[in-house]
């Protein structure tokens, strides 16, 4: 299988001549030295102090002896160094442990080497690592895949244990275990681990983790980016929680390598939302990685959806706080100016401004006050948002003067129809019934003033916001001029 460079232990007894497999090989393969182990494995191996190899053949094994052989978990067995590693000797383990009923279904499987026994993609790792380890020692621990009876594929501890008969053959006495589960379980705590890397590093969280008996501290993300300076014992020692007094050794994991690794083009980042049960938008930010192989092919993709509905509740109040004006909770003037703007820059629709103005509005403050003056300019708003659709942009651009943009409304009997009603105004009714008090002298409980309106309609946007408004401006002097209480339109193009 390989070759050695130094000398080995010699057998006290010759080695069997016939070929035939027994339990007193075997027995000897249950007391190896202690194995040396391969740097990044803890394999639980059993300790057994040093002993030389003995050869017998079956007739000397007692019944007894050859019971507690059949009972030992795993399986043991002698295999020759040179060709592919033949085996002599077995115990019945080894066949259970590859699923088989018995040692020749076994040796049907594998071949009867020990080279048969490893999985063909383990072999060249395997072998080097034993030919590695027994340049130093004439022990070894190697930890490889097996391929059962029924194809399933299982991992096994290997504690080897090297030495030379009187007439010079190199045997390997071997104890192989089932180590699957421990497998999975190492494999199972490293993904935990890497997954919790990640997610520490897509969140931009510090995270720690600290030891009271040692006083040992571990701190995991990039906790002097975030706050300029190496973590400190105050920064994770609460004394409203702990009053013992302690002392810890703090051990930063820089996690930026991590991120490096991963690459920008395989970081996704982004907020979304999906409908909750009550039909309102759930707010999340979407994370994830994709993690790939050598060759480049996805392998992982590891992620998390952070709630963020609260934090989008915050900004959607502070934005429409911005937005709106404080007295009708129409947009305000900036916010109104930059979506029409954007509207008639993107859209090539016809569309129409309208410049709203209520009649003698300082007259209104100073018969009634200006709480009835608030009062006025607070109904006038519903009723323009009322009258005018949802895509529309109503807006209070000052004192008693209110904008309104129509994307799509071009020149024609829809739109006249829409001015006459804004026209009339919320307070036509009302004006009405106070014509009997202002007959007797008395004056209205409420003010109900007129609107004067001025509109100016584009038929072939885009068009600069400032021309357009310069028109429906015009246009609503217009109408002031004319008498007031009624409307003008202005085609354009």
């Amino acid at each position: 299988m390989v070759s050695w460079s130094r000398l080995f232990r010699k057998e006290e007894k010759p080695a069997d001549s016939d070929g035939v497999s027994s339990y007193a090989g075997a027995e000897a393969a249950a007391c190896p030295s202690a194995p040396a182990t391969t740097p990044g494995d803890s394999p639980d191996a059993p300790t057994a102090g040093s002993a030389s190899a003995t050869d017998s053949s079956a007739a000397d094994v007692s019944p007894a002896r050859r019971d507690f052989l059949d009972q030992f978990p795993g399986g043991m067995f002698r295999y020759k160094v040179e060709g592919d590693g033949p085996i002599d000797h077995m115990s019945s383990g080894l066949a259970r442990l590859f699923g088989c009923d018995d040692e020749a279904q076994f040796r049907a499987l594998t071949g009867g080497t020990f080279k048969g026994i490893v999985h063909p993609d383990d072999w060249e790792q395997v072998s080097t690592s034993i030919d590695e380890q027994v340049a130093r020692s004439d022990s070894d621990y190697v930890r490889y895949r097996i391929v059962c009876a029924d194809g399933e594929v299982r991992w096994v501890d290997d504690w080897g244990h090297l030495v030379e008969s009187a007439d010079g053959t190199r045997w390997f006495h071997v104890t192989l275990m089932d180590a699957t589960d421990r497998v999975r379980e190492k494999e199972a705590l490293r993904r935990a681990n890497e997954r919790l890397e990640i997610i520490t590093a897509l969140s931009n969280d510090v995270l720690f983790d600290i030891e009271c008996s040692t006083g040992e501290a571990h701190v995991y993300g990039d906790f002097e980016g975030r706050f300029g300076r190496a973590p400190e014992q105050a920064d994770f020692v609460v004394h409203r929680r702990c009053q013992k007094p302690c002392s810890l050794n703090i051990t930063s994991y820089d996690l930026s390598p991590l991120m490096e690794q991963i690459g920008e083009n395989s970081l996704v980042d982004f907020e979304t939302s999906t409908p909750g049960p009550d039909g309102e938008p759930v707010w999340y930010r979407y994370q994830s990685v994709v993690l790939y192989d050598e060759d480049g092919g996805p392998v992982r993709h590891v992620g998390r959806l952070l709630d963020t509905s609260e934090a989008a509740q915050r900004e959607s109040q502070f934005r429409r706080k911005a937005e709106r004006d404080s007295l009708t909770g129409l947009y305000n003037r900036a916010a109104a100016l930059d979506r029409i703007e954007t509207l008639l820059a993107s859209d090539d629709r016809p569309c129409t401004l309208i410049a709203v103005d209520v009649d003698d509005f300082k007259g209104v403050n100073d018969t009634y006050g200006h709480l009835e003056g608030d009062a006025v300019l607070k109904e006038l708003a519903a009723f323009l948002s009322q009258v005018m659709r949802k895509e529309d942009v109503v807006a209070r651009m000052g004192g008693d003067e209110f904008l309104i943009f129509a994307p799509g409304l071009a020149a024609g009997p829809a739109t006249d129809r829409v001015l006459e009603h804004l026209a009339r105004g919320p307070f036509a009714t009302q004006r009405a019934t106070d014509e009997a008090a202002l007959a007797e002298g008395r004056r209205p409980a409420h003010a109900a003033p007129s609107i004067s309106i001025g509109a100016a309609c584009c038929l072939t946007p885009p068009m600069p916001f400032e021309e357009l408004y310069a028109v429906a401006d015009s246009t609503l002097y217009q109408s002031k001029e004319a008498g007031k209480a009624q409307y003008r339109l202005t085609v354009i193009g």
